[in-house]
C-alpha cells in the first residue's frame, strides 16, 4: 500500500468515526437535550472543521484530487440513510460537507502549487 492510499484510508477512518460511530453514540443514549445539543455541534461545527483541515491536508500533499475531495459528502450521504433514517434535513449537510471538502482541496492543492512553482 503506497503513501497515498494509506492516506486516503485514514481519512476514510476519520470520516467514518465522524458520521456513523459519534452520531450514532450521541441518538442512543439516554435521549437529553444536551444530547441532541452534542448531536447539533458535532454536525454544525465539529465536521465542517474537521472535513476542511483533512481536505485541505489532502490537498496540500496530493494536489487537487476530486474523488477525494467528494469522499466527504458520499460517505456522510450514505449515514443520512443508514444512522439518521434519512432525514431530509440532514440531507442538506450532504451538499455543505461537499462544498467544503472541494474548498479545502483546492485551497491545499493551490499552496501546494506555489509551493513547488
Amino acid at each position: 500500500m503506497n503513501r497515498e492510499s494509506k492516506r486516503i484510508l485514514l481519512h476514510t477512518v476519520i470520516y467514518a468515526i465522524l458520521f456513523f460511530l459519534l452520531p450514532l453514540y450521541f441518538r442512543n443514549r439516554t435521549g437529553t437535550m444536551s444530547d441532541l445539543g452534542a448531536l447539533v455541534t458535532l454536525l454544525l461545527m465539529v465536521n465542517p472543521a474537521v472535513i476542511l483541515v483533512l481536505s485541505g491536508e489532502l490537498g496540500l500533499r496530493l494536489g487537487f484530487r476530486l474523488l477525494s475531495a467528494l469522499q466527504p459528502a458520499f460517505l456522510f450521504g450514505l449515514s443520512v440513510f443508514i444512522v439518521f433514517e434519512a432525514s431530509s434535513t440532514a440531507l442538506i449537510y450532504t451538499a455543505a460537507y461537499g462544498l467544503i471538502s472541494l474548498l479545502g482541496n483546492a485551497i491545499g492543492a493551490f499552496i501546494r502549487k506555489r509551493k513547488m512553482g
